[in-house]
């Protein structure tokens, strides 16, 4: 089992999710459940690995600014 740090951001209208050191691992989703979703779903399809063995270490970026 890999674990990824997911950094995430939370914008006007929508979250956007990004794995450290995974290009391509990014997404964008009005809610945060659906966003750890997707970007659970796109780690398993780039790095071949199963969904449900992934583990997620979730760090969210305080107030306004980030990457989005």
């Amino acid at each position: 089992m890999n674990s990824y740090t997911v950094v995430a951001y939370r914008g006007e209208r929508r979250w956007t999710l990004r794995a450290v050191g995974v290009p391509g691992a990014v997404v964008h989703a009005v809610l945060l459940d659906d966003a750890e979703a997707a970007i659970r779903t796109l780690l398993a399809q780039l790095t071949g690995e199963d969904a449900k063995s992934l583990a997620i270490d979730l760090a969210p970026i305080p107030g306004p600014g980030g990457f989005d």
